[in-house]
């Protein structure tokens, strides 16, 4: 076959949408945010590689939540995508992994520097939608309800932690009889 033959046989493929890199094409957004959230930035010198999910994760009350909420992307296209539930649950298990290790200040954030939940989450979008099984329908609404689920967790998990915190300190304030400041 020539190149020509073999370019014009791809081009049909690509238009039928039988092609799995057009597949590939469409995940474009799930990439991207992975790239965006695990290593768009590189330590000169080194290979180590990371992004804005440690960085925005230092961001008290909030930054987990922001990371975790952009991160969900990657799920939701999973979902879109018709990927297995299993599949979907394991990756909504990477998410809160790393939300729970990343409540813990510092070391939450060296662990989301090595752990990469999200480019996990795209490799196995990548690799489903590359199988065979990637021309597999829609998923449906049970997909589109487990992510549901998993970024309500996440959420909640975030939001107790928060709250506790206060608590916490509210306790400490009072027992330590300090003067209560008004503006």
């Amino acid at each position: 076959m020539t190149n020509e033959e073999h370019s014009v046989k791809e081009l049909i493929t690509e238009t039928n949408g039988e092609s799995s890199g057009q597949n590939t094409l469409k995940a474009k957004t799930s990439k991207r945010v992975a790239w965006l959230l695990d290593e768009c930035i590189r330590i000169p010198g080194t290979q180590i590689k990371f992004g804005l999910d440690p960085i925005v994760g230092m961001i008290p009350g909030g930054g987990e939540i922001l990371a975790t909420l952009v991160g969900a992307t990657v799920l939701g296209e999973s979902a879109k995508r018709g990927i297995p539930i299993k599949t979907l649950i394991r990756m909504g298990g990477n998410m809160i992994l790393n939300a729970l290790v990343g409540l813990c200040p510092g070391l939450g954030d060296l662990f989301s520097v090595w752990f990469k939940s999200n480019k996990r989450n795209y490799e196995m979008l990548n690799e489903y939608l590359e199988s065979t099984d990637g021309e597999q329908s829609r998923g449906g609404w049970w997909p589109l309800f487990v992510v549901f689920i998993i970024v309500g967790t996440v959420l909640a998990i975030n939001v107790f932690v928060i709250g506790a915190i206060l608590f916490v300190l509210t306790w400490f304030w009072n027992k330590a009889d300090l003067p209560v400041i008004t503006w």
